[in-house]
C-alpha cells in the first residue's frame, strides 16, 4: 500500500496502466497516443467555433477593457483587484503596437493555445491517450464562456491554472507557488485553491507548502485590495466584505430555489427586472450600505432549472463518471493519490458545488470546476478502469460530447425559456443515468481502493 501523500506508487500505477492501454490487443494507434496533433486540432476547432464576429463587449468585459486602458475610477471595486490580465494585455498592446482590442484577442489566442497544450500534455501523461483532449475540451465552457468572452479573465486564469498543475505534476513546488501568486493577482477566488492545497499539505505534513500558501494569501489579497480601492464602491455602497458575505444567501435563493430578492438599488438591472409581490423594510440593525428595503419576486423555476441543467451538462457525463468512481471506491478514492490529483479533485469539486451560491453567471462560474473533470476524473478513471473495451470508450466519448452540447443549445439558443430549460434538464439527466448505468454494468478489473496494483 502506498503511503498517503507519497504518490510515487500511484504515479507508477498510472504509467503502468497507460502502458497497458498501449499494449492491449486492440492497441491504440500512435496518432491517438500523441497529444500534440490533437492539441493543434482542438485549438483550431475551438478557435473557429468561438471566433467572435464582433468584440464581445458585454457585462464585465467593459470593465476589464477599461482597466487595460488604465481607467480604474469608473469600475466597481469587486473587479479592479483582478489586475494581472488587464495589465498583461496593456503590455502586449504597447510591445506589439496593437490597439487594446487587438491585444485582448491576441492574448486570448495565446492563452487558449497554452491551456490546450498543457492539458494535452497532462492527459497524455496520465492516460497515454492524447486524443482525449479533443472530446474533453471541445465544449461550450471553453468555446463560448472562456474564449468567446475573451475580454474577461476566465481563459487567462484557466491557462495559468493549467500551468500550475503541470508544475505540481512535475514536482516543481516553488514554480507552482509562484504561479499561485500570479493566480491571486488574476482573481481573488484563488483563496479557494490555496486553502485546498494548504489543507492537503497539512495532512501530508508538508508544512512548507502550508506556510507558503498562508503567506501568499496574505500578500496576494493585500495587493489586490490596494487595487480594489482604486475602483468605485459596490452598488450597495457597503463594505466589500459585507458585500461578499451577502452574496451567498441572495444567489442561493435565486439559483437553487427560484426566489429573487431585489434590493431597491438593483431594480431594473439585468437579473433583477421582475416585479416584486412584497416589499420588506429592513430594521436599522439589519440595513447595510444604501440598502433599506428589498422586494421579493414570485417563484421563478428558471433559476433552479438552469442550475441543475448546467451541473449535469456543462462537463458532459463527467458527473456520472465521478459518481461511478466514488461508488466503486468510497471515501478512500484519493487515499493513495499524489498531491496534484487530490488538489485537482477537491478544488474542482468545491468550485463546482459552490459556484451557484455565489454566481450571477452560472455558465462561467461553474466552469471554474474544470480541473475536476478535465484532469482528475480521467486520471482516476484510468486508475480504477485500466482495461476498457474501445467500443465502450468510443460510446462514452460520443455521449460526453452530446451531453455537453444538446442541453446547452436548448437553454442558450432558446433564450432561457422555462419549457426549454425543463427539456434540457431532462436530456441532461437521461444522459447521466445512461452513462452511470453503462459503467455500473461494465465488469472490470482495476485497483481496489487502498491498493496499488
Amino acid at each position: 500500500m502506498a503511503m498517503p501523500g507519497n504518490g510515487l506508487q500511484v504515479v507508477a500505477s498510472h504509467e503502468r496502466a497507460a502502458d497497458a492501454v498501449r499494449r492491449r490487443d486492440y492497441s491504440v494507434a500512435r496518432g491517438f497516443a500523441s497529444p500534440w496533433p490533437w492539441a493543434v486540432l482542438t485549438f483550431a476547432l475551438v478557435a473557429s467555433a468561438g471566433w467572435p464576429k464582433t468584440p464581445p463587449l458585454i457585462a464585465d468585459s467593459l470593465a476589464y477593457r477599461a482597466m487595460a486602458l488604465g481607467q480604474f475610477g469608473n469600475i466597481g471595486a469587486s473587479i479592479t483587484g483582478r489586475v494581472l490580465h488587464p495589465f498583461f494585455v496593456h503590455f502586449v498592446s504597447r510591445a506589439a503596437g496593437l490597439n487594446i482590442d487587438q491585444a485582448f484577442l491576441a492574448v486570448a489566442l495565446v492563452t487558449l493555445a497554452l491551456m490546450i497544450v498543457t492539458l494535452a500534455w497532462i492527459l497524455g501523461y496520465i492516460t497515454g491517450i492524447g486524443a482525449l483532449v479533443l472530446p474533453l475540451l471541445l465544449t461550450p465552457v471553453l468555446v463560448d464562456d472562456m474564449f468567446g468572452l475573451y475580454y474577461c479573465q476566465d481563459l487567462f486564469y484557466a491557462a495559468l491554472l493549467s500551468c500550475f498543475f503541470v508544475a505540481l505534476i512535475k514536482g516543481r513546488t516553488v514554480l507552482a507557488l509562484i504561479l499561485l501568486f500570479a493566480l491571486y493577482l488574476a482573481r481573488e477566488s484563488t483563496i479557494l485553491l490555496a486553502f485546498a492545497w494548504a489543507v492537503i499539505a497539512w495532512f501530508e505534513s508538508d508544512f512548507f507548502v502550508v506556510a507558503a500558501c498562508a503567506a501568499l494569501t496574505f500578500v496576494g489579497l493585500f495587493i489586490t485590495r490596494k487595487f480594489a480601492a482604486l475602483g468605485l464602491p459596490n452598488v450597495h455602497h457597503t463594505n466589500e466584505f459585507v458585500f461578499l458575505a451577502l452574496k451567498p444567501p441572495f444567489d442561493s435563493l435565486r439559483n437553487f430555489f427560484g426566489i429573487v430578492l431585489v434590493p431597491s438599488e438593483m431594480r431594473g438591472k439585468p437579473g433583477y427586472s421582475c416585479t416584486p409581490f412584497a416589499i420588506v423594510h429592513l430594521p436599522r440593525l439589519l440595513s447595510y450600505g444604501s440598502t433599506r428595503e428589498f422586494g421579493i419576486c414570485r417563484f421563478d423555476p428558471a433559476g433552479p432549472l438552469l442550475t441543475f441543467t448546467l451541473w449535469l451538462s456543462l462537463f458532459g457525463i463527467g458527473p456520472a463518471v465521478l459518481w461511478s468512481l466514488f461508488k466503486r471506491t468510497g471515501r478512500c478514492m484519493l487515499v493513495d493519490s499524489p498531491q496534484w490529483l487530490k488538489l485537482a479533485t477537491i478544488y474542482g469539486l468545491l468550485y463546482f458545488l459552490i459556484a451557484p451560491a455565489v454566481s450571477e453567471w452560472l455558465e462561467r462560474d461553474i466552469g471554474y470546476g474544470w480541473p475536476l473533470f478535465w484532469i482528475a476524473v480521467p486520471a482516476l478513471f484510468l486508475q480504477y478502469y485500466p482495461i476498457v473495451p474501445p467500443a465502450l470508450v468510443t460510446g462514452l466519448i460520443l455521449e460526453n460530447l452530446a451531453a455537453c452540447w444538446i442541453p446547452y443549445a436548448l437553454i442558450v439558443r432558446s433564450g432561457y425559456q422555462v419549457s426549454y430549460l425543463a427539456t434540457a434538464l431532462g436530456v441532461a439527466l437521461a444522459m447521466q443515468v445512461s452513462a452511470a448505468w453503462t459503467l455500473i454494468g461494465y465488469h472490470h478489473q482495476g485497483n481496489v481502493c487502498g491498493h496499488v496494483q
